[in-house]
């Protein structure tokens, strides 16, 4: 059996199903089965699942369900010759010829043939080039090339057939050395056809920006995004939570048992007014013992994440003092969250 990374099922999933979205409440990815064509419902409806907690795809409507190489080679007519060859791209080399299949994995700091953005000479020879435009205009759209907390560079990808013409964000660990990225879709076309957020492939994710860690101040401000974490000093990102996941990887909780093992540490989710796995997320840290920034009324209808206060506000940081006064813990944070559960207009949880 071939052994898939979930970059790879994740690119097959969007390319051979229709219309996917992905559910961070439930950590799936959802689309209409190519298989069945969900009879009448095909394309209204959502009805094949990939859920990568256990490495399976299963059709609600069919029922379909099997490892991501069956269906793959299902619904593309690929061999497994096939399949090997593009896993050539994912840094994973397969010898289908020994009798144990073991895959060979190599791990590449960035995506091939990234841009530095911060490099001047390099952005003017690509200067003509449209995909470097676009990050380029995303970048200061985004106030990411003013933001107090940005990293020490940003890269865009040109050729990497798995990263191919999207933004990098490079995750620097406690030895300014990158060991992991995150890579986000630029151009609209995209969009609907990719992953909004792709992780470095056949690597564990660790923290966004621990680099920057400062032990002056004494609380490390975690967020969900790497982009949110822009915008507060000493702050970090695990890039994604899921409802009932575990919040963190072994090598992030690697990390914050040695380098911020001594510092208090505030979540900051995305708005918990508009965002279903932000609110029951954070009533789950609370319940865990840990500090949660709960959003007041007047930002959390308004905006979504801290990303989008730094847009419209037209500011480089969010400062310590606003998070501080909206942090919460114990039957205070969930009594919080009782009120927004009533006043929201999310649906019933």
């Amino acid at each position: 059996m071939i052994n898939l990374p979930r970059e790879y099922v994740v690119q097959k999933f969007y390319e051979y199903s229709f219309s996917p979205t992905y559910n961070k409440f439930n950590n799936v990815y959802l689309g209409g089965c190519f298989i069945c064509k969900e009879g009448g419902s095909f394309g209204r409806k959502k009805r094949c699942y990939y859920i990568p907690e256990n490495d399976n795809i299963y059709c609600h409507n069919c029922g379909w369900s099997s490892k991501p190489l069956n269906w793959i080679k299902k619904v593309s007519g690929y061999s497994d010759s096939d399949i090997v060859e593009e896993l050539k791209d994912y840094c994973v080399e397969v010898n289908l010829d020994e009798e144990d299949v073991k895959p060979v994995v190599r791990v590449e700091t960035l995506p091939k043939d990234s841009i530095n953005l911060s490099d001047k000479f390099q952005c003017d020879f690509y200067r003509s080039n449209d995909i470097v435009r676009s990050v380029q205009h995303l970048v200061k759209e985004r106030r990411l090339d003013t933001a107090i907390n940005k990293p020490e560079a940003l890269y865009v990808s040109l050729t990497d057939k798995v990263h191919k013409n999207r933004l990098v964000v490079p995750f620097f660990n406690e030895y300014n050395e990158i060991e992991f990225y995150q890579t986000r879709t630029v151009l609209n076309r995209d969009k609907k056809l990719r992953p909004k957020y792709l992780g470095k492939v056949n690597s564990e994710k660790t923290l966004f920006n621990i680099d920057r860690i400062s032990s002056d101040h004494d609380c490390v401000y975690i967020f969900e995004g790497p982009i949110n974490a822009f915008f507060t000093k000493n702050s970090v990102a695990v890039a994604g939570i899921t409802e009932r996941g575990k919040s963190f990887t072994k090598r992030q909780e690697e990390q914050l048992d040695t380098t911020l093992k001594f510092l208090d540490r505030t979540w900051i989710l995305d708005s918990q007014w508009v965002d279903r796995a932000a609110l029951v997320k954070s009533e789950v840290l609370l319940k865990q013992g840990e500090r949660v920034f709960i959003w007041p009324e007047k930002f959390g209808r308004r905006f979504k994440d801290f990303n989008d206060i730094a847009i419209a506000c037209k500011i480089d940081e969010i400062k310590w003092k606003f998070i501080e006064k909206n942090t919460f813990d114990g039957l205070e944070g969930i009594v919080k969250l009782t009120e927004i559960k009533k006043f929201s207009n999310l649906k019933h949880i």
